[in-house]
């Protein structure tokens, strides 16, 4: 009976609490609903998952995807499971989204006691069209389900798998897993525990860059990825060096959630690190788990041993590409075609590429909105690397 107040409190706490919104349409875009954040906090456990707000959009629709978050994330079973450990244990619920045009895709988290006492790692998620709430399938995104499964998989494994192996407790790739959301960097895909887990015991997700997929893609005019502006993701043209000139003058890539001036231990708390820290010539390299950060690196000073002080003065993309530009094949030409000549260039030999921790080659930059965009090109004239710096 104990159990069944609290379970109500729980439940109408939940439809009580919540925080503000995110990131609104560019503009001359269609304005789509804006989602918000709720949840609650019961003992020393907490429930926070995405939601649209009051008048963010009419109140059927509003109603159908907020009911679709909940199922999708699997909410009501983490409230009635947190109402049972009020007396003892612990479980973590929090999530992570982006909205890409008239997409609302999203992950959440639940880490701790989710079914039993003993502590464990589930993902749960999403993908809905805030147009009208429904589901956004497989055969919207693909112009084959299967053969773009097949053409993941064997990337995953040809590509992925050798560099990933030594930072995984279990590492089954394949097959790739039903449960997935998308990003601007790409298909992010999230494996059960049981398939795939992290050295911090966590279950793994790993993110398909939208260039390894782009012969497999629906990109027809009117199709989903058109809406989301998925074409201007996969070769560069000039909506993406536009999209990355603006994201850059704010400190931040698309589709990376870290901002230049960012607390490293804050972000280290809530992604872990995949690898010990490491040095260059200016300071530090972070390299936080999970495929938000897949192929990045942070930067920061090096100061003192302890980073507890420390913030964010670059992020380095090493993998996959930003707004159309594709490290390993989008040519320095094509870039300066679309961002114009950079302010300045250096060349980099072999001994200063080792003290920068990349690769010889021509770096160039681009001052905007105060921060440094930088794209490197190797030996041959190919990006080789994306960074922005303060």
């Amino acid at each position: 009976m104990r159990n069944g107040k609290l379970l109500c409190a729980a439940l109408a706490a939940l439809m009580l609490w919540s925080a503000g919104g995110f990131a609104a349409e560019p503009a001359g875009e269609p304005a789509y609903p804006a989602i918000g954040e709720k949840g609650l906090t019961l003992g020393e456990s907490s429930i926070a998952y995405p939601a649209l707000e009051e008048g963010a959009a009419e109140e059927e629709l509003r109603e159908r995807i907020n009911d679709r978050i909940l199922e999708d994330g699997g909410i009501r079973d983490y409230v009635t499971r947190i109402s049972q450990l009020i007396s003892g244990g612990k479980l973590e619920v929090s999530w992570q989204g982006t909205t890409m045009g008239p997409v609302f895709s999203f992950a959440v988290s639940a880490e701790g006691a989710v079914s039993t006492p003993r502590r464990t790692h589930v993902w749960t998620g999403g993908n809905i069209d805030l147009r009208d709430g429904h589901e956004v399938t497989e055969e919207e995104i693909f112009r084959d389900p299967a053969e773009a499964r097949g053409a993941m998989e064997n990337w995953l494994e040809e590509e992925l798998a050798p560099e990933l192996s030594a930072h995984l407790a279990s590492s089954a790739l394949a097959p790739a897993p039903e449960l997935f959301r998308m990003t601007e960097r790409g298909i992010i895909l999230m494996y059960p525990a049981e398939q795939l887990s992290t050295l911090s015991d966590r279950a793994g997700d790993v993110l398909v860059p939208w260039s390894v997929l782009a012969d497999q893609l629906n990109l027809d005019e009117g199709g989903i990825l058109s809406a989301m502006g998925v074409p201007a993701l996969i070769s560069p043209g000039e909506a993406g060096a536009e999209a990355l000139r603006a994201a850059a003058a704010g400190g931040s890539l698309p589709g990376i959630p870290a901002k230049l001036g960012d607390g490293m231990q804050e972000l280290t708390d809530r992604w872990h690190l995949l690898t010990d820290p490491d040095v260059y010539a200016m300071g530090r390299l972070f390299a936080p788990e999970g495929a938000p950060f897949q192929g990045v690196q942070l930067t920061t000073d090096y100061l003192t041993e302890s980073w507890e002080n420390s913030r964010v003065d670059g992020i380095r993309v090493n993998l996959g590409g930003v707004c159309g530009l594709n490290i390993g094949s989008t040519r320095a030409g094509e870039w300066r075609e679309l961002l114009g000549e950079p302010d300045y260039s250096i060349t980099l030999d072999e001994e200063q590429a080792e003290a920068w921790r990349t690769a010889p080659g021509v770096r160039d930059y681009y001052e905007t909105g105060g921060h440094r965009l930088q794209l490197q090109a190797d030996g041959e004239g190919i990006l080789a690397g994306i960074q922005l710096s303060e």
